[in-house]
Parts: structure tokens; C-alpha cells; sequence
């Protein structure tokens, strides 16, 4: 996650995965709307790429976890 808000979402989204987080987040003097969702784990090539991968923030990730998020952002002006 590269902000705060970013942090905050990922946290809400592993305990409530279906409902994504949405808000007004300022960057510079601009403003942009972000809603971001959930990323799970959908097949075993998901968790076996994950689980192996040196980067991955953990390697016992199973189907259906959340494994990271996307991130939606456009600019309100």
C-alpha cells in the first residue's frame, strides 16, 4: 500500500472481503475518489504462485484469501 488510506482498506477488506472500501483521498492539491477491492485467491495457480514468490508478504495463503487489493482512482477535477 503506498498511503494510509491504501493501509487502512487492506486491513478492512481481509475482514470483510465482499464489501469494498471507497473514499475521497488528496494528493498535492488534488483531490480523486478511490474505491478499492479485494484481490482473492480464485484458483490453486493464485496460492501456489504467491505462497513461492520471494517478495510475498506470507506463503501460506489458501483459496479465497484476500492477497492484496486493486485499487480504483479518479481525479475529481
Amino acid at each position: 500500500p503506498a498511503t494510509q488510506f491504501e493501509r487502512q482498506a487492506l486491513e478492512t477488506l481481509r475482514k470483510r472481503p465482499e464489501q469494498p472500501v471507497t473514499g475521497i483521498v488528496t494528493s498535492g492539491k488534488k483531490r480523486y475518489f478511490q474505491a478499492i477491492y479485494a484481490d482473492r485467491a480464485v484458483s490453486p495457480a493464485c496460492v501456489s504462485c504467491h505462497n513461492t514468490h520471494p517478495l510475498s508478504p506470507k506463503q501460506d495463503f489458501k483459496l479465497n484469501d484476500v492477497m492484496g487489493a486493486i485499487a480504483i482512482t479518479i481525479p475529481l477535477e
